[in-house]
């Protein structure tokens, strides 16, 4: 059975804007997106996506390659913008 990562990175806000970046990245069509989906959320075993080497697109290798950049993505921490530290420093005055 396949395992996921941490609920909480599944409900992390930037997710749905992590899996149509990394689908896009890797050429896959927008209908695509909820296999990516999927094996990010480890409802898919990625052992189910083999590559039959054949030349196909797309292509197993390229639905792995995006779970991949998802799961990077989501584990560094979110970009703050600059005004943001303003703020805070503006809060501990």
């Amino acid at each position: 059975m396949a395992s996921g990562p941490s609920p909480a990175l599944l409900e992390d806000p930037r997710f749905d804007g992590a899996i149509t970046t990394a689908a896009r990245r890797q050429g896959l069509a927008p209908e695509f997106e909820e296999s990516v989906r999927q094996l990010v959320g480890g409802s898919a075993d990625p052992r189910s996506f083999g590559c039959c080497n054949s030349g196909c697109r797309p292509c197993s290798k390229d639905f792995l390659r995006a779970a991949e950049e998802v799961l990077k993505t989501l584990a560094e921490p979110p970009v703050k913008p600059a005004w943001w530290h303003r703020l805070l420093r503006r809060d501990k005055s």
